[in-house]
């Protein structure tokens, strides 16, 4: 993955994806550095790890796309984000931008994996769905059932209704011949319905031009989960996430 003026290189550690982002951070490349960042969280490792030792920052004002992308990933998928550097004046100017505030700063990574210890346990679940006319009903059975098992029936319908609308919505505008990801994840009292496919338009919310309340698709969504969303996909296409709040707590 990478950007104008930013090359990326990636390792695992712990669970952790670790990311290395070579090149120069400046208003050229700010927005591709925090979108590839919210990709890297998309897949939802235990937490994205960013090394800074191969990035130069030509502002200091630039440093907030670190914030910016922890921001953009803190209702889903939630997934901690930390940066490490050792070098101490990279460390104050971190500080000076008001980024350390949101985004822990560790000096190495084995002090960074340390400092994520604590936090809430994830279950989490996906299927691939060939399109066909019963991929929806797979889809809301596949919720249902989720649900059951995992002991959190009170949202059972609601997230059975957002599967089927969020496939649905897939099948409506993704291309036809890709297949369609579910995936449902529990973690800290809050259960994830999330439908990716490779079509990277984000799904966007509707009125309609008559002023007439709309039924289905994502106003369904949106009337029902706690909070909802769209998020780009590595290496291409998106995620459309929708969450609710249940009684129960992963683990």
């Amino acid at each position: 993955m990478g950007g104008v003026g930013i090359t990326w290189i990636r390792s695992e550690f712990e669970n952790c994806s670790v990311v290395r982002p070579c090149g120069e951070l400046d208003v050229l490349t700010y927005r591709r550095l925090s979108d590839d960042l919210v990709k890297y969280a998309v897949e939802q490792p235990r937490a994205v790890i960013v090394s800074l030792v191969d990035l130069t920052v030509t502002a200091d004002t630039l440093m907030t796309a670190f914030s910016s992308a922890w921001m953009r990933i803190g209702t889903w998928p939630a997934v901690p984000m930390v940066l490490v550097t050792s070098s101490s004046a990279l460390r104050d100017r971190l500080r000076s931008s008001s980024v350390d505030r949101f985004v822990p700063v560790f000096p190495t990574i084995a002090e960074a994996v340390a400092g994520l210890a604590g936090q809430p346990a994830r279950r989490r679940v996906f299927i691939d769905l060939a399109r066909s006319p019963a991929c929806a009903r797979r889809a809301r059975r596949f919720a249902y059932e989720t649900c059951e098992r995992w002991s959190v029936p009170e949202v059972c319908g609601h997230a059975g209704l957002i599967a089927t609308e969020l496939v649905e919505n897939s099948l409506l505008h993704a291309d036809r011949g890709d297949d369609i990801g579910l995936r449902l994840e529990l973690r800290g009292g809050v259960l994830t319905v999330a439908v990716y496919d490779a079509d990277p338009h984000e799904a966007v919310l509707r009125e309609s031009a008559s002023g007439v309340h709309q039924a289905g698709g994502l106003h369904i969504v949106s009337r029902f989960a706690q909070a909802w969303g769209c998020s780009p996909r590595w290496p291409a296409g998106k995620v459309v996430w929708a969450t609710l709040r249940t009684g129960s707590r992963a683990g």
